[in-house]
């Protein structure tokens, strides 16, 4: 009986260690998540004075918790990804929010992140006011569903518009032209529109285009593609 009892006690007490130590460990591996201060923190660390601009030299394209934040004394790290368009590199800072240190930058080449919400709104804009552009999408349209493009003033707000960042993984099933050639070194996006209206609403149309951030060119083709290059200056 005694040694039925000290099995259970030693048997708990084990058990009991175990617990903590899976505790500790899972509260280490998944840390509280970062909140809406601590990425405003992390934004002004690693913002330079060129975010004042449309298009800066350099762009903050994503901040995510370090993933050795276990081991850093409840230290809270992030890593803060950050796109320079002169040099085509993808800058990898890692601050301790609690200090404002700075642990470690790096810099990669061939490193391209989804593109945010600021790159795309950038890159449409510069599609609108290219005329070529917006005078093949227009053509293209009315062939299609014999009326305007619904929106005049903001022309893409009036379709449907997926945006995909070219990598150099994917960019070898498109069209090669002058300002695209590089892209997945350089940091590009392309645009495939859709109607909004039914029932052409999963209907891609033919126009499509390449926005080259590195170089501010756009570059517009179709099926049968014909090319537009186009380097603006802003």
């Amino acid at each position: 009986m005694m040694h039925i009892l000290k099995y259970i006690k030693y048997r708990v007490i084990i058990i009991s260690l175990f617990s903590g130590l899976s505790l500790f460990l899972s509260h280490g591996l998944y840390a509280v998540p970062l909140n809406g201060n601590d990425f405003n923190q992390a934004k002004l660390l690693a913002t330079d004075n060129s975010h004042r601009s449309t298009h800066p030299t350099s762009r903050i394209i994503k901040i995510s918790k370090h993933r050795s934040n276990m081991l850093a004394n409840n230290d809270k790290w992030v890593d803060i990804y950050r796109y320079h368009y002169p040099t085509d590199t993808t800058e990898v800072l890692i601050y301790n929010l609690k200090s404002n240190e700075l642990i470690q930058s790096k810099r990669h080449q061939n490193l391209q992140l989804s593109a945010t919400r600021d790159e795309i709104k950038y890159a449409t804009r510069l599609l609108e006011n290219d005329p070529v552009f917006m005078k093949q999408l227009s053509t293209e349209y009315y062939q299609r569903y014999h009326s305007q493009l619904p929106s005049t003033a903001i022309p893409l707000s009036s379709l449907r518009v997926k945006a995909v960042i070219l990598t150099s993984d994917n960019v070898h099933n498109l069209p090669q032209f002058k300002n695209t050639k590089n892209c997945g070194l350089n940091r590009c996006i392309y645009f495939f529109l859709s109607s909004l209206e039914a029932p052409y609403a999963n209907v891609t149309l033919d126009t499509k285009a390449i926005v080259n951030l590195s170089l501010k060119a756009v570059t517009a083709f179709n099926q049968s593609q014909r090319e537009h290059n186009h380097t603006v200056h802003h």
